[in-house]
């Protein structure tokens, strides 16, 4: 799974985007921006997707440890 869909698919997870500003440390008006719409993937800092991965990859980690 490439960076983009890691980001699609945290963004539209049903996480809050209180917590996933707060876990990635992306502020939070980005990653509401990027909930809403209003940002697209292709506007964001290489940084801020970084973030995102992490927190992605780090949900997955967790995730599965649980199973």
């Amino acid at each position: 799974m490439g960076i983009e869909e890691k980001i699609k698919a945290l963004i539209h997870s049903g996480k809050s985007g209180y917590f996933i500003a707060k876990e990635s440390g992306v502020s939070q008006a980005t990653v509401s921006r990027l909930i809403s719409g209003e940002y697209h993937l292709d506007k964001i800092s290489l940084g801020n997707a970084v973030k995102l991965e992490q927190l992605f990859d780090k949900l997955n980690a967790l995730s599965d440890e649980q199973q």
